[in-house]
């Protein structure tokens, strides 16, 4: 079995995880919302698949600012819509991250995955 070794460990929700989002750089501001909510759907240490019903301009350079809230440890992330992808009526985004969260993310996620999986 080949592995594609650039490819970074991500965790898929049972239960998608609310999100906020806010839009922090874009180029026209009339022509989608400025601010939203929706779900994740999986993170990594590089990045997330946010769910959401608002359609975002995917193929301009578009940065969001998304906090939620995994057990009692509130994230916050800057991050830049890499691709977007229609699914019936809800818009699926992969997000890159801007910033680095690898730490804080695999702690959360450690935590996380106990608690889902008790001994």
């Amino acid at each position: 079995m080949r592995y594609k070794r650039q490819e970074i460990l991500r965790y898929d929700f049972k239960e998608m995880v609310s999100a906020h989002f806010k839009v922090i750089n874009h180029a026209d501001e009339s022509s989608y919302p400025s601010q939203g909510t929706g779900q994740i759907v999986n993170i990594s240490a590089g990045g997330l698949l946010l769910a959401t019903s608002f359609k975002l301009p995917a193929k301009r350079k578009i940065q969001l600012f998304l906090e939620t809230t995994i057990l009692h440890h509130t994230l916050h992330f800057i991050s830049e819509i890499v691709w977007s992808k229609q699914v019936g009526t809800t818009y699926h985004y992969g997000l890159r991250f801007l910033d680095d969260h690898h730490d804080e993310i695999i702690k959360v996620l450690k935590e996380y995955q106990k608690q889902q999986n008790p001994l």
